[in-house]
């Protein structure tokens, strides 16, 4: 099961937060549409999402703040962006 691998966050999460909870999602990806829309793509319709591109446009930074319903909810936005080519989970 992939959520295995996510144990140790999901305890941590389990003990620094009561659920619902804001959750801060921290991505660094190649710059391209693709790749930003299937970031965008893991999130609900109108969710806002904070952009910044690196100095040589190479790469673009997103920050996503949203109210999650329970840790597992966070890991499996996780698990959904692992898939996505040259992504950097912070």
């Amino acid at each position: 099961m992939e959520q295995e691998k996510y144990s140790k966050l999901r305890y941590q999460l389990m003990e620094s937060s009561t659920w619902p909870s804001l959750y801060m999602f921290k991505f660094i990806i190649p710059n391209s549409d693709e790749k930003v829309n299937a970031i965008k793509n893991l999130f609900p319709p109108k969710t806002k999402f904070a952009f910044k591109t690196s100095k040589d446009l190479k790469f673009i930074g997103i920050t996503v703040k949203k109210t999650m319903e329970s840790a597992d909810a966070v890991i499996d936005i996780y698990i959904g962006a692992q898939d996505i080519e040259g992504i950097v989970i912070l």
